[in-house]
This record gives structure tokens, sequence and C-alpha cells, in this order.
């Protein structure tokens, strides 16, 4: 008996732990688990970004969903490898794209679309998907059906009872609850607010440039945060439009996750870490931008220089001076 039943536990184990087999446009295809050696199947929709990714974490932390779906789609760059906000995401759905009763090749598919809109895919056909689940760097990009869309692999990390981050992807019903099928429509950006465009778009060519290092805050620190903060609440004041305000909140939300994921949850104090990263080390480029700030505030470059000098000298253990809000005075 004792043997009958661990060949039974043998057994099932060892399907549990194979790669999984589909037909996808009339070609079997091998998606290999989680931890595999075993490469994706050969096959023409999986070229390109899908190839470069597949079971690979993401880079850095921020790159999530709705990206990956964004890019997948066309509607974003290959490059433009970011954190993108539910905002944002619902902006470009209403002006890239068109809802569909059913999907095709191609589509974004929505899950639990009545209520939180909380998870979205790339749609390759025979109820597959490609996705990422999450912003948390340890989630990788898979292929999966869709009634798996949330459910934990094999080898999948999990987050822990005191992580914070992305812990709403172990959510196993998520394929089963209601769907909504986009199909792109135009390709171009949304346009942004003309009055902060220039600036918005540097903010996110830098962005995404230095999302890559983990010695992101060399660059932008707490005050480049606070920077970006106070930039959203100064477009809203200025009654923007949504698309604007989702790209900020999208570039913000960027800043803080790769700041609280890569320093301050790690073993320095937290006091300590806020006096290290308060001003940059590097602060040459948070100045070239507080700079354009200044311009586009029309002022003099005797009052952008005091500032920067006020920013410079302030007490770092507290690090509480707001340039934007310093500017605005």
């Amino acid at each position: 008996m004792f043997f009958l039943l661990m060949a039974l536990l043998f057994n099932s184990l060892a399907v549990w732990s194979q790669d999984a087999v589909f037909n996808l446009a009339g070609k079997v295809v091998t998606i290999p688990r989680l931890g595999s050696k075993q490469p994706l199947s050969q096959h023409p929709r999986f070229e390109g970004f899908i190839q470069k990714k597949f079971n690979r974490p993401g880079d850095f932390f921020g790159p999530n969903c709705y990206n990956t779906s964004l890019i997948l789609s066309g509607a974003l760059s290959p490059n433009d490898i970011r954190y993108v906000s539910p905002e944002e995401f619902n902006e470009v759905l209403k002006t890239n794209f068109i809802q569909v009763n059913s999907p095709e090749y191609k589509d974004v598919i929505v899950f639990d679309a009545k209520r939180s809109r909380g998870h979205s895919a790339f749609y390759l056909g025979d109820n597959l998907i490609f996705h990422k689940k999450s912003f948390g760097t340890y989630y990788h990009y898979r292929v999966t059906e869709i009634k798996n869309a949330g459910i934990v692999e094999e080898n999948e990390w999990v987050p822990g009872i005191n992580d914070d981050s992305s812990s709403q992807m172990n959510w196993p019903e998520l394929g089963t609850l209601p769907l909504e099928y986009y199909r792109l429509k135009n390709s171009n950006r949304p346009k942004l607010d003309p009055r902060f465009d220039k600036l918005i778009r540097k903010l996110e060519q830098l962005v995404v440039l230095d999302a890559r290092s983990w010695a992101f805050g060399r660059k932008w620190g707490m005050t480049g945060e606070y920077l970006l903060e106070d930039f959203l609440v100064y477009a809203r004041s200025l009654k923007t439009d949504k698309y604007t305000e989702g790209v900020l909140i999208s570039l913000k939300d960027q800043i803080f996750i790769m700041l609280e994921e890569v320093y301050f949850k790690s073993s320095h104090s937290p006091s300590r870490v806020l006096e290290e990263l308060c001003i940059p080390e590097h602060k040459e480029q948070l100045f070239d931008l507080l700079r354009d700030f200044g311009t586009l505030l029309k002022l003099d470059s005797k009052k952008i220089q005091i500032v920067l000098e006020k920013l410079s000298g302030q007490d770092k253990e507290r690090c509480q001076l707001r340039p934007l809000q310093e500017l605005l005075k």
C-alpha cells in the first residue's frame, strides 16, 4: 500500500510539473513551466517581445499587466517598459481601442471588467494569453490559459505576509470573472496637454531610462518623487485632461515604486535612507528638470537658483522641502 501511494504521488507530481502543450492557430506549442530550461515553441505569434520576455521576471519594479498588454497590442512602443497606471490605461483604451464582443488575436482582454478592471492581458488566440501578473519584479512574463490568469503557478513567487507589493495577484477566480475585449484602431498615442507636453515627454524618457538601474535613487531621490507628486497636483489645478493626468500618475508611481522597493525595503533604517536620498547624489539631472519647471512657470534664473540652493541646504534627515512648491512661492 505504501509503495502504491508513493507511486500515485510521484505520478501526480510529474503531471503537475510537466510543460503545458496547446494548439495555437493550428500548430502544437509547448509552454514551459516556471523554472524550466525548455524553450518556448517557435511560433509566428510568439516572435519579438514575447520570445524575449517569456519566463523572465521583471527587469525592475514597475512594468505591469497594463504595460505588457499595451506594448503587445501596438499602443505602446516595446521600449516604453514602465509602470502604467489604471488611469492611463483606461484613457488609452478610450482613445486607441474599440470594444468588441469576442476576442481575436492581438486584442487586449480586461479581467474583472465590471468592477476593478484589475488585470489585463494580450490575447494569443485559442484561449491563450500572454501577460505579466503585476508590477513586482518577481513576477514572470508568462503564457497561460484565460481561466488560469490569476492562479499561482508551480515555482511562482508568492508575496509574504509582510510584503504588500502585488499581493492582489493571488486571485484564483480572476479568469472566471467578467471579461471585456478591446481591439486597437489607432496606434498614435493620445495627445498630452500642450502646456506640459515637452516636459512630460522628457520626464518619461528619463524615468524609462533610469528605472533600469538599481541606482535609481541617486538620480531622483525623494526630491524627485516630491516633484512628480506636486506636478500632478499643479496640473489638476489647471484642469488638465484625463490622459495627461493618467501619464503623470504613472510616472509618479513608477518613481515611488522604485524608491520604496529598492531603498526603503532594504536592511537600511528608513531614517538613514531618507537622509541619503533626500537630494540625489547625482543631482544635475534633477536640478536641470527643476530649471525646466522654472521656465514653465516663467521664473527668472535668479529665483530658480535660490530655490536650488535652498533645496541643497535643507535638513536632509527631515527632507521636507517640496521643490515645485518652493518655485511657486
